[in-house]
């Protein structure tokens, strides 16, 4: 874990930027202002049982894994499991998936039931066979809190139902402020440290694909980086309490330059999640090297837009570059 250095707000009146800083932290608008929920990773309080690091897909919907906590590989019915999104697998407009995690819970418009005994055993065998082996271990959890007949339920009974839906997902420990626009692909985190915040948002108020552009951005980053908690070798925490604090610049649908923003922005965005899925994707170096050439350009793009939606002058742009 990184070490802490400090644990206070930086006292920002003699650094430079100062006004900058001032100016984006009075304005009207904050992320706590336009999101609708921002919820951490799953608590199985099991990991070792529940959580598969390493994993190969089988043939018939069989995924076979390897069980750390009894130390052998199983196999497992690949519907009962979740794709999940580890610390330093997720970046700007990027998220890798890097484990598996075993969900014994059905997923109806966010709302999680967890399956009956009769339910596992008839759907799901393999996973239930599993979940026995590791019974007495899995009851044993907070003093023996799980001895009944739900004793295979997850540690933690919030945000279960939260992730399968839209949502931007915001790693914890960074050392550039990220965002990944999860649109359809159901990426679960596991806990907070070791994944982060996923965030649901008014749509009425601002869109998906435009505030992730605001937010891999090196003017929030720039912001971020005033009121977050530092540790060392660069790295912060994006918690919810600074992240919140985030300003946002919305958009007027009736001012035509700010609706012509907006269309910019999300085409950029747009632009800049395709090229991350090919570039992750691409084999061939060269290919390679060309997609980040196109990745580069379309960020500094987007730093651009943002820096006009905010209105800095070349001289904070130039503070913002030199920070960031």
């Amino acid at each position: 874990a990184a070490e802490k250095v400090v644990e206070k707000e930086w006292n920002f009146t003699v650094q430079p930027g100062a006004s900058l800083f001032e100016r984006m932290e009075n304005m009207p608008i904050h992320l706590s202002d336009v999101v609708t929920g921002m919820f951490v990773g799953q608590q199985t309080s099991a990991d070792t049982v529940y959580l598969f690091k390493e994993y190969e897909t089988q043939h018939s919907g069989l995924i076979r894994a390897f069980s750390k906590e009894l130390g052998e590989w199983v196999e497992i019915e690949k519907a009962i499991l979740r794709p999940v999104i580890r610390s330093g697998k997720i970046g700007r407009y990027n998220a890798t998936p890097t484990a598996m995690i075993l969900f014994p819970y059905e997923v109806i418009n966010c709302n999680a039931r967890l399956y009956t005994m009769k339910e596992m055993q008839s759907h799901y065998p393999l996973a239930w066979a599993y979940l026995v082996r590791n019974r007495r271990f899995l009851e044993g959890r907070e003093k023996g809190k799980f001895k009944d007949s739900q004793w295979y339920r997850f540690g933690r009974s919030q945000n279960l139902g939260m992730w399968e839906q839209p949502k931007l997902m915001v790693p914890y420990m960074i050392t550039n402020l990220a965002a990944y626009l999860d649109g359809q692909d159901n990426y679960y985190f596991i806990n907070v440290t070791t994944g982060g915040y996923g965030i649901t948002i008014d749509q009425q108020k601002i869109d998906y694909l435009y505030l992730c552009g605001l937010l891999n951005s090196k003017l929030l980053d720039f912001f971020l980086k005033q009121v977050s908690t530092n540790f060392r070798g660069g790295y912060m925490a994006a918690n919810k309490q600074y992240i919140e604090q985030l300003p946002i610049r919305t958009i007027d649908p009736t001012n035509p330059t700010d609706a012509a923003a907006h269309d910019q922005m999300v085409a950029l965005v747009e632009r800049m999640l395709d090229l991350h899925k090919r570039h992750a994707a691409e084999a061939n170096p060269q290919v390679k090297t060309m997609l980040q050439r196109q990745i580069d350009a379309t960020d500094k793009q987007i730093d651009a837009l943002v820096y006009g939606l905010y209105g800095l002058t070349g001289e904070e742009i130039g503070i913002v570059e030199n920070q960031t």
